[in-house]
């Protein structure tokens, strides 16, 4: 695996950064009304819906690794785009083969549909006529969901929809049932490819949340002195840094090895989903006590990195869930060995 990005990474991370600087509709503007999409959100499903897509569903050969850089990004700045519930979406139904244009090219945008997993392996569901999947993001936003269950998964649109009040309102969540198809695709590496946009996205969130709370630290001051020159301020920093980096070093190697068909690469996605959402919700929470008092009010932006974090904690299993996958797979090694 390269140590470095390469320079078509590097130009996606900048192309999207400037994107999401520019943003004027941001996650703040949901609190006070419905989710509206931002301004970049047409662009980004048009022009980089292809990132990450594998040639056999109908890509271009862009390494996993592309689409997680571009999302990383718009997890740092919070921005509301149904961008990376699509391309999770897209990821998780890959192994159907080519997907029609208008998927590929963000003319009919998809959404991921599938609970916690059940024990027995990745793929979970009741295997009930009817389905019922519950927080779908932007599943009323959408033009229709992947589907994940108990057999494999496919591209449908809801029979019902109940819209739910979601802890961050930049995700709108709803509960959506779906009728019984009459034939499913595999799963394949779907679930752990979209796990890690995921993963990815929470990342981005840690990232943002330290940036906005090594900001204050530099500039507030106390007693005479910045308050980032205590070692109580720093020392806390210090540990979400730490979180965040092993989570996107993670990530990354995770997307290398699902790409490359290596065999630890399941266990990599578990281990990179969980890392993830705990440096997301670890750097939200100091980014809260860095600002101290002001740090709990609505006015002040850290308790908008707390939200976006356990809603997407909570996506495609929560981090309690995969450690325990990956524990049972060493276990299963261990045996086979």
């Amino acid at each position: 695996m390269e140590a470095t990005f390469t320079q078509e990474q590097s130009a996606i991370e900048e192309s999207i950064r400037s994107m999401a600087k520019a943003e004027k509709v941001t996650a703040r503007h949901a609190l006070a009304g419905e989710w509206t999409p931002p301004a970049c959100d047409a662009a980004l499903l048009t022009d980089f819906g292809l990132l990450g897509v594998p040639e056999s569903a109908g890509g271009m050969g862009s390494s996993l690794i592309d689409l997680l850089v571009a999302v990383e990004v718009l997890g740092e700045h919070l921005v509301p785009s149904r961008f990376p519930a699509h391309a999770a979406a897209v990821q998780l139904v890959g192994g159907l083969g080519v997907l029609p244009d208008d998927v590929l090219e963000g003319r009919t945008v998809l959404t991921p549909a599938a609970d916690v997993p059940g024990a027995s392996g990745w793929p979970g569901g009741d295997g009930a006529d009817l389905l019922v999947r519950t927080l779908v993001p932007y599943a009323a936003q959408a033009d229709g969901c992947a589907v994940l269950g108990a057999d494999g998964v496919w591209i449908a649109a809801p029979t019902d929809l109940t819209l739910r009040e979601s802890f961050d309102p930049s995700v709108p969540l709803s509960d959506v049932v779906f009728s019984a198809p009459p034939e499913v695709g595999p799963v394949g590496s779907g679930a752990g490819r979209a796990a890690l946009v995921v993963a990815a996205e929470l990342c981005g969130v840690a990232a943002g949340a330290i940036e906005l709370a090594a900001g204050h630290a530099r500039t507030r001051e106390q007693f005479g002195r910045i308050i980032g020159s205590f070692q109580g301020v720093a020392f806390q920093l210090a540990d979400a840094v730490k979180y965040r980096k092993a989570a996107w070093d993670l990530t990354l190697y995770a997307a290398w090895a699902v790409d490359r068909e290596r065999a630890e690469a399941e266990s990599l996605v578990h281990a990179a989903k969980a890392a993830a959402g705990k440096a997301a919700v670890f750097a939200a929470e100091r980014c809260i006590q860095v600002h101290g008092g002001m740090g709990i009010t609505m006015e002040a932006d850290p308790h908008l990195f707390l939200r976006r974090a356990h809603v997407l904690d909570a996506r495609f299993g929560r981090g309690s869930w995969h450690r325990r996958r990956v524990g049972e797979l060493q276990v299963q090694q261990r045996r086979g060995a």
